[in-house]
């Protein structure tokens, strides 16, 4: 049983530096953009910005929370 739980707590572990790998490899080359020119950077978080208001209005009409149908 105590094989089986170890086994377990690595997935969770696994998965965490899998997603954080793939972050990080995609932000670093629009830091490296971003430095380059204040433009460079003001549409890089213009960017950031859209696309997280984005992600907030498709979740939210797929995941009704207010009760609102």
């Amino acid at each position: 049983m105590g094989n089986l739980l170890t086994t377990l707590t690595k997935y969770p572990r696994f998965l965490l530096g899998f997603i954080l790998g793939i972050f990080i490899s995609a932000v670093r080359p629009l830091l490296a953009w971003g430095r380059r020119s204040p433009t460079a950077a003001v549409a890089l978080i213009g960017a950031v910005v859209s696309g997280l208001i984005c992600l907030t209005q498709i979740l939210d009409a797929m995941l009704v929370v207010s009760g609102e149908a």
